[in-house]
């Protein structure tokens, strides 16, 4: 599954610095990060696209309340994102 996450953010450096301290995290979910970034200019609005390897990580993330205070701690709006699922049919990496 892929997610669309996008809301307000502190600042991107902060965001990636918590995103590295919860590496582990993140392989115990089955989570790729395909894109993180801000947009050009605003380093505070944020968009990520995630691939999650099963559902069942999904919920593990959803659920996992430490690591949304990790999230607010660093700077993310939580009341203000918005997570969208994406749908199946897709290009990924792709270069042709």
């Amino acid at each position: 599954m892929i997610l669309k996450i996008e809301g307000p953010i502190e600042t991107f450096a902060k965001w990636k610095a918590m995103v590295h301290s919860n590496a582990e995290k993140i392989k115990k979910y089955g989570m790729t990060f395909l894109y993180a970034g801000s947009e050009k200019g605003d380093d505070s609005k944020f968009i990520g696209i995630v691939k999650f390897d099963t559902m069942e990580g999904v919920e593990a993330f959803k659920a996992d309340e430490e690591l949304h205070k990790e999230r607010a701690a660093a700077g993310v709006d939580l009341a203000n994102s918005v997570t969208t699922p994406m749908g199946d049919d897709l290009l990924e990496q792709y270069k042709g």
